[in-house]
C-alpha cells in the first residue's frame, strides 16, 4: 500500500512499450496494482483495455474479476472492454467463485455499465453457490443488482434466506448496503428485515450517520415497521446528529414519518442541526424534510421559517413534485408567516412557469395546499385549470375530489358549466374508485361552485346515501371515517340536494333515496350538534 507516484509513472511508460508481452494475469495484476494505490494512469488503462479485448479467451475467472475491479476502482470506463468481457464471463461463469462473481458485478454497477444478459446469467449461478458467499460478497452482489436496477426476484428471495443464517458475520456497512438494495429494487422480505433489525440493534454502536440513515430509509421504503430499531436508532442518531449531512438528516426523518413512528425528541433535536446546515440542503432534501414534519404532525415553526427563506432562494431548482410536497407540508402543519407567504408567492410564480411538468398528483397536492392554508393565488388557479382539463383522464378519484374542493374552498367563480360537466363526466367514469368521503367532497364542491346540472351529480349523491345507509352502525361509521368538517359538508350537500329536488328535480330522485337523505340529514345534524357539546 506504499504510494510511489514517480515509480508508477515510469512503469506505465515502460509497460506501454511492451504491451504485447503481457499475458492475461500480468495485465490484470498490473491494473489491479494501479487501482489499489489509486494512481491514475488513463493512457495505460486504455492501452491494456484494447489489448485485453483481443486476448479474452485466455483470461481466467480471477483475471476477469480483477480487471473489472481495477477499472471500476480507477473509475476507468471502457465500454468496449466491459461489453466484450460480459460475454466471456457468461461462457466461463461456472469457474467463478463467490468473490469473483461479487467483484465482477460490483465493477459493472460501479461504472454503470448495463449488461442484462450477464446479470441474468449470474443470478442463476449465484443461487447455486450462495452457501459459499460471505457477508461482503452478499452485500456487494445485492448492491450491484440494485444499483443498475436489474430485477432478480429469485436471487433476492434466495439471498434473504441464506443471509439470515450469516447475519452475525455482517458489519454495519454490509447490513446497510444489503437492506438498501432490497429497498431500492422494491423487494419486500419481512422476515429478513426482522432479523436484520435485531442484529442492527445489537451493533448500533458501530453504525455511523450514513449507516443509520440508509438503514432507516430502507425500512421505510419497503414499508417495514420496526419499532424497537427505530427507537434504538433515535437515541444513537441524537448523539451523533452533528455528524449527519443534509441527505442523512432528510432521509432519517423521512423514514420515521413514512412508517408513522413519532419521535418528538429526535424531531426536536433535528431542528437546530438542520437550520445550521440548511444552506447545504438541496431541493429534494428540503421537500422531504418539510414533508416529514408535516406528515408526522410535529410543529417546528422556527425550522419552517428558516426553510421559507432558503427555499425561496433555491426555488428554481425544485421540480414539480418537490414544489407540491413543500407547499403541502406548510398547509398541513398550518404554518403561515411573512417569510412563508413570500415562499407561497414564489412557488405560485414558478409553478405557472412550469405547468406542463405537473402530473395529477402534484396538481392535486398543490391546489389543495393553497386552499387549505387559505392563501389566494388566483392567477395560478386560472392557469392550472387548463392543465387539469388537459390531463383529467390521469386523475384518480382522490385527486379529482381534492382539486374540486380546492377551487370551491377558495371561492373560485370562473368555472363554466361546460367545464364542470366535463369534470363530472370524467369522475363518473371512475365512480367505483370513489370513497364516500371523496364523493362528499366532490358533491359539496359542485354545490359551492353553483353547478347547474344537479342530475349529473346524482350517482355520487346516491353513493353517499347508500354507502352510509348500508353501514352496520351509522354513527360509528361516521366517527371512524368522517371528520367534523366532512359531516358539515355532508349536511350542506343533503340540504342542497333536498332543496334542489324539492323545487325542480322531483322526478330524478327516487322516493327511497329521498327518504334516506332526509333520515341521514337528521342524523348528521344531531351528530354535528353533539360534537360541539
Amino acid at each position: 500500500g506504499h504510494s510511489a507516484p514517480k515509480l508508477f509513472d515510469a512503469l506505465s511508460l515502460t509497460a506501454m512499450d511492451i504491451l504485447d508481452t503481457f499475458n492475461s494475469q500480468e495485465m490484470s495484476s498490473t491494473m489491479w496494482s494501479y487501482a489499489t494505490v489509486r494512481h491514475s494512469a488513463p493512457e495505460l488503462f486504455n492501452a491494456f483495455s484494447d489489448v485485453a479485448v483481443g486476448q479474452l479467451s485466455t483470461f481466467s475467472s480471477q483475471s476477469i474479476a480483477n480487471t473489472m475491479l481495477a477499472c471500476a476502482k480507477a473509475r476507468h470506463s471502457s465500454p468496449k472492454l466491459f461489453h466484450a468481457i460480459s460475454y466471456t464471463a457468461i461462457e466461463k461463469l461456472d469457474t467463478f467463485n463467490s468473490q469473483e462473481i461479487a467483484n465482477t458485478l460490483w465493477a459493472y454497477a460501479k461504472v454503470e455499465h448495463l449488461a442484462p444478459k450477464l446479470f441474468d446469467a449470474v443470478a442463476d449461478e449465484a443461487i447455486e453457490k450462495l452457501n459459499t458467499f460471505n457477508s461482503q460478497n452478499i452485500a456487494n452482489t445485492m448492491w450491484a443488482y440494485a444499483k443498475v436496477g436489474h430485477s432478480a426476484p429469485k436471487l433476492f428471495d434466495a439471498v434473504s434466506l441464506t443471509a439470515m443464517e450469516k447475519l452475525d458475520t455482517f458489519n454495519s456497512q454490509e447490513i446497510t448496503n444489503t437492506v438498501w438494495a432490497y429497498a431500492t429494487v422494491g423487494h419486500p422480505a419481512p422476515k429478513f428485515f426482522d432479523a436484520i433489525s435485531q442484529v442492527a440493534i445489537e451493533r448500533l454502536d458501530t453504525f455511523n450517520s450514513q449507516s443509520m440513515a440508509n438503514t432507516m430509509w430502507a425500512c421505510a421504503k419497503v414499508g417495514h415497521s420496526a419499532p424497537e430499531l427505530f427507537d434504538a436508532i433515535s437515541q444513537r442518531a441524537i448523539e451523533k446528529l452533528h455528524t449527519f449531512n443534509s441527505q442523512e438528516i432528510a432521509n432519517t426523518i423521512w423514514a420515521y414519518a413514512k412508517v408513522g413512528h413519532p419521535d418528538p425528541e429526535l424531531f426536536d433535536a433535528v431542528i437546530d442541526v438542520a437550520i445550521e446546515k440548511l444552506d447545504t440542503f438541496n431541493s429534494h432534501e428540503i421537500a422531504n424534510t418539510m414533508w416529514a414534519y408535516a406528515a408526522i404532525g410535529h410543529s417546528a415553526p422556527k425550522l419552517f421559517d428558516f426553510v421559507s427563506l432558503v427555499a425561496t432562494k433555491k426555488i428554481d431548482t425544485f421540480n414539480s413534485q418537490e414544489i407540491a410536497n413543500t407547499m403541502w407540508a406548510y398547509a398541513t402543519i398550518r404554518h403561515s408567516s411573512p417569510s412563508s407567504k413570500l415562499l407561497f408567492d414564489t412557488i405560485s410564480f414558478i409553478a405557472m412557469e412550469n405547468l406542463q411538468t405537473f402530473n395529477s398528483i402534484s396538481i392535486a397536492k398543490l391546489m389543495w395546499a393553497y386552499a387549505a392554508i387559505g392563501y389566494s393565488v388566483p392567477k395560478l388557479f386560472d392557469a392550472m385549470l387548463h392543465i387539469i382539463i388537459e390531463k383529467l383522464d390521469t386523475f384518480s378519484s382522490q385527486e379529482i375530489s381534492n382539486v374540486m374542493w380546492a377551487y370551491a374552498t377558495v371561492g373560485y367563480d370562473d368555472i363554466d358549466s361546460t367545464t364542470l360537466r366535463t369534470i363530472l363526466y370524467e369522475a363518473t367514469s371512475i365512480l367505483e374508485e370513489f370513497e364516500v368521503q371523496e364523493s362528499i367532497k366532490l358533491v359539496w364542491s359542485m354545490a359551492a361552485l353553483n353547478c347547474e346540472d344537479v342530475d349529473a351529480t346524482l350517482p355520487f349523491f346516491s353513493k353517499i346515501i347508500k354507502g352510509l345507509s348500508n353501514a352496520k352502525n351509522y354513527n360509528e361509521d361516521w366517527r371512524g371515517k368522517l371528520s367534523t368538517e366532512d359531516l358539515k359538508e355532508l349536511r350542506q350537500v343533503l340540504l342542497w340536494y333536498n332543496e334542489k329536488h324539492k323545487k325542480d328535480y322531483s322526478s330524478s330522485l327516487s322516493s327511497k333515496l329521498k327518504d334516506e337523505s332526509f333520515r341521514l340529514l337528521t342524523l348528521v345534524t344531531n351528530e354535528i350538534r353533539s360534537s360541539k357539546l
